[in-house]
Order: structure tokens, then sequence, then C-alpha cells
């Protein structure tokens, strides 16, 4: 038994050693995004009055980054190459939490080994985004959670936890619904600790605590503004953007909401974020969750264990929390914001069959087939495991390789010779980014568009199909104006907001 542990964990450790390399090798040459070319542009000057980055300032993920591009001088590579140092890292809560969970020993590396191959998230920790770097600190935070409710009132494991949550919001702002998980926590205090005055101090030392790891980030990216009244102004400014605006929340982008769940849930979190658009992982998870459904009538309810009842409730509560959170107040065009579900997800798998596995060979029906059911069941982990690496990997080369269509874009117009202006919506900040000699800008109204166009009746008038959309929403049908030029496209997993773009020239 012992052996096919060891065997068990350096194939995990395989796993792991050749994701990280492999998302060192492919990092994206690319800044595909309009957030992508803030976190790019912050490493060369950090200013948030100019978008570099955009608010909240992520000020730990820039940070991360500014340290590897002294090495890199690459700023795209370099915050791709941290995430993968950050993904990696996770391994290590990843194997504590998954062994806190299972108590199977190195076989726990599974986990890691599991997570980090799953081809949306490792595809996250090749490129310039903020979220992959969250997710390995989220991994902290929940380990942190964890080890700190076996013993409630310690308050140095409770100061661990304050503290990677700060870490986790200086990074990822938008992770706050896992604040949730810090309830127990506090619960615990008044549970366990001292009574009377003692326990409301204990109390109110957590809770000050807990504000002075946020306010380190946010006191930097105060003194980074220049005042505080100007960091307010522009929080203020942020959040009504956010949610009325561009943020793509519920009431910045009308959708039915059937539709928004349909497309937060079976589009962004089953096909992307979960299976990465494989079909054949997809029946790899549900072969093996159904195996382990079987299985685990055979389990004597002895070894089923409920140690971990109440972590794995707050658990489940924190990732409903964001998931409401994402279909609420988050772009719903972007598969990426619903990526921190994925980790309560797997984590929740894995212990299930591993738990079931290790509690079949204690099972009293000894039929042959309940005899090799655990190897079953590890064959089948091991399987969805390999597939991921094969398709991950894949998916990990064309992201280097294939150009985005907005840099596709960039070339055509490039190439037009003649005077022209052309009007885009989000594709503008990659433009700046990529120094475009020609004249492009961003247009909001058909009115103000109107204006500009023909302001000077020599110069043609391009315009994607993203502003052909918005002049639509502001019930201006401008077909009959219209003669495409080109389309470009890339992979809807790399670039779902923007993997289509139709150049139109604007007949007057």
């Amino acid at each position: 038994m012992k052996l096919k542990a060891i065997w068990l964990a350096l194939f995990a450790a395989a796993v792991i050693a050749g994701v990280t390399c492999l998302s060192i090798v492919y990092a994206s040459p690319f800044a595909r995004t309009w957030d992508e070319v803030d976190f790019t542009l912050a490493l060369h000057r950090y200013d948030l009055l100019a978008m570099q980055p955009h608010f909240p300032g992520y000020p730990y993920f820039i940070l991360g980054g500014w340290f590897i591009n002294q090495w890199m001088n690459n700023p795209v590579k370099a915050l791709s190459v941290f995430n993968t140092l950050a993904a990696l890292s996770s391994a290590l809560p990843m194997f504590l939490l998954a062994n806190r969970l299972t108590g199977s020993g190195i076989k726990s590396l599974l986990l890691p080994a599991l997570v980090l191959s799953s081809p949306y998230i490792w595809l996250m920790s090749s490129r310039p985004m903020s979220e992959c770097a969250g997710m390995a600190l989220l991994w902290w935070f929940l380990w942190s959670i964890r080890f700190a409710m076996d013993r409630p009132v310690t308050m140095l494991r409770h100061g661990l936890a304050l503290l990677m949550f700060g870490f986790l919001l200086g990074t990822r702002l938008s992770f706050f619904p896992y604040g949730l998980a810090l309830v127990p926590l506090w619960y615990g205090i008044w549970q366990y600790g001292a009574s009377g005055w003692r326990r409301w101090l204990r109390l109110g030392c957590s809770a000050l605590a807990a504000l002075l790891f946020q306010l380190l980030w946010i006191a930097g990216l105060v003194l980074s503004e220049g005042t505080l009244a100007g960091f307010w102004k522009l929080s203020l400014a942020f959040v009504e953007g956010h949610f009325s605006e561009w943020g793509g929340g519920v009431i910045s982008t009308p959708m039915p909401l059937g539709e928004r769940i349909y497309q937060l849930i079976g589009h962004n979190l089953l096909g992307s974020a979960l299976l990465g658009g494989s079909i054949l992982i997809g029946l790899c998870v549900v072969v093996i969750v159904a195996a382990t459904f079987i299985g685990r009538r055979f389990v004597p309810p002895s070894v089923q264990g409920n140690e971990n009842r109440r972590y794995i409730f707050w658990l489940v509560g924190c990732a409903v929390l964001y998931t409401l959170w994402a279909l609420f107040g988050q772009n719903i065009e972007k598969p990426r914001h619903i990526v921190p579900v994925v980790a309560p997800i797997l984590l929740l798998m894995f212990a299930f069959i591993i738990r079931t596995a290790d509690g079949l060979r204690t099972s009293t029906h000894r039929t042959r087939l309940l005899r090799i059911a655990p190897t079953i069941l590890y064959a089948l982990l091991i399987s969805l495991i390999s597939i991921q690496v094969v398709y991950g990997a894949q998916l990990q080369k064309r992201q280097a390789v294939e150009e985005p269509a907005v840099y596709q874009l960039h070339d055509y117009v490039s190439s037009l010779q003649e005077p022209l202006l052309l009007f885009t919506w989000e594709e503008t900040r990659v433009l700046q980014y990529l120094q475009a000699d020609y004249d492009h800008q961003r247009i909001y109204t058909y009115g103000y568009f109107q204006a500009l166009a023909g302001a000077n009746p020599e110069r043609r008038v391009l315009l994607t199909d993203h502003v052909v959309q918005g002049f639509a929403q502001q019930g201006k049908s401008v077909k009959e104006h219209l003669k495409q030029l080109a389309e470009f496209k890339s992979d809807d997993l790399f670039d779902p907001a923007y993997g289509r773009v139709i150049l139109y020239e604007w007949v007057r």
C-alpha cells in the first residue's frame, strides 16, 4: 500500500512540475484585454488615475510582477511568471487542506495536481491577469481557516487567517465574499474563549487586526494617489461605473435572469472554468463522480467522518455567496469571474473520491468488484488528471502563439494607407498599448459619433461590431450605413468578449 502511495505522489509531483514548466515556457506574450493592458502598464508607472492599473489597484499582484520584471524586463511575461510561481506556491496549502479533509498522507498531492492541471486555471497561470494570483491566495486563506478552526482561541492561528484575508483582498478585492469564512472563527472565540469582558476584548482585537491588515494595502494606494480625498473620489467613480456603465453587472447589462443564470453556470462555470471547453474532461468528471456515488453506498458510516462537516458547511456558504456576487455584480461575459467557485468544487470532489476509495477498503461487502473499487477510483482520478495535462498543454501552446483578434484588427488597419478614423469600444485600450499610428477613438454615443464622423468628409470612417452593438442598445439601427471589410477571430476560451471582431466601413 505504501508503495502505491509513493507512486501516486511521484505522479502528482511530476504533473505539478510539468504544469509549472510549461506555464513559464508558454507564458503569454500578449496583453489581450483592457485589464491586462492596465496591469502591464502599471509595471512601468503605477498610477490609478491613469488606470495603471484600474481601481482598486491590486497592489500585491503588481508588486510581485514588478519584482519579477527586474530580471525579465518584459512586463507581460513578468506578470505571467509571477502568476505561475503563485500557483506553484498554492500546491502546499492544497496538500495540507486535502490531507486534513481526507487523512490520505502523501496521496493528498493529487489535489494540487488536479487543480493546477485544470485547463482554465492553467491558462490563467500563464497570463498577465490577477485572477491566478488571487486563486493562489484563496487556497492559502482556505487552508488557514481550517488550520485556525482546530484551535479557535489560538490567536496566532487566528491572526494568520486574518493576514491571509488581507493578502487576498489586496490581490483580488472581488473575492471578498469568501470573508464569510471568518464567521466561524469569530464564533469560536465567542464560544470557547474567555467569558465576560475578555471575550469582547478578544473579538475587538480580532476585528481590529482584520481592519489593519486591509488598511495595510489601502494606505499604500492612498499614498500613491496623493490624498485621501482624491482616493475617495476615485473609488466612488469606479464603483459607480462598475455598477452602472461598463462593469457588466445585472444593472449595466440587460439580460433576462434565466439567461444570465444559464450563462454563468452552464457556459462560464461548467463549460469554461471547470472543464476548459473539453467534452472529454466533462465525461470523465461525470463517470468518476457517478462511480464515487455508487461506491459511497458501501462505505460503513463509522468511517465516513464528520469532523470536517462545519468547515465544509461554511466553505459551501462562501461558494454560494460568491456565485450570487458573480451573478449580479460581475461581468457575465467573462468566465474568469466565476473561477473562485472552482476551488471548493474541486476540493470537495477530491475529498469525496478519496474518502470513498479509502472507506471501501473497510467495507463488509467483500465482493470482487468492491475489492478493486478503490483501485478503479484512483485510476479514474489519474486518468482525469492525465487528460487535463494533455489537453491543457495544447491550449497553453495555442494561447502563446495564436494572435488575438484585436491584434489582427490592428495589423489589418495598419496596412491601410489612406487617412482613416477607427471607432472602437474596449479594443481601444489594446490599440493604445500597441502604439497604433492611425487615428482611433473609443465612442460612447451615436450623436457624438455622427459629429466626429462628419467632421472630415475626406477621411474613411471605420468601426467595430461592438460599436454597432452599442448603437443598437441606444435604439439606433445603422445597418444601411455599414459595409463589412474584414472579420478577425481567436479562441473564445482565450478571448471570451473579443474573440470575434468585425470591422465595418461607414458609408455616408
